[in-house]
């Protein structure tokens, strides 16, 4: 963490893949992590190839654990992002 963006990655033993993350600019967007769209995938990351929702689910969920716990994502593949929101609070 540093600033208002930074850099996350996720770990399969050597392998690797990194995306860059910012805080979001306004309404209930908390965070927004830049993930690439599905068809750089096979060529940056081939190891993944079809597996990238899988990966990107469990970077959510490890994201809310540890540092987003009152956020819920919503992960959008075709544009390249996963949105952290703020969850609303009942009245």
């Amino acid at each position: 963490m540093g600033g208002r963006g930074g850099y996350i990655s996720y770990y399969e033993g050597p392998r690797a893949v990194s995306f860059y993350w910012e805080f979001g600019g306004g309404g209930d967007v908390a965070v927004i992590v830049h993930v690439g769209r599905t068809s750089g995938w096979c060529n940056q990351y081939p190891w993944a190839a079809g597996r990238q929702r899988e990966i990107l689910v469990r970077v959510a969920q490890e994201v809310i654990r540890q540092r987003a716990p009152e956020c819920m994502s919503d992960i959008d593949e075709s544009g390249g992002y996963i949105y952290f929101r703020e969850r609303k609070q009942e009245t």
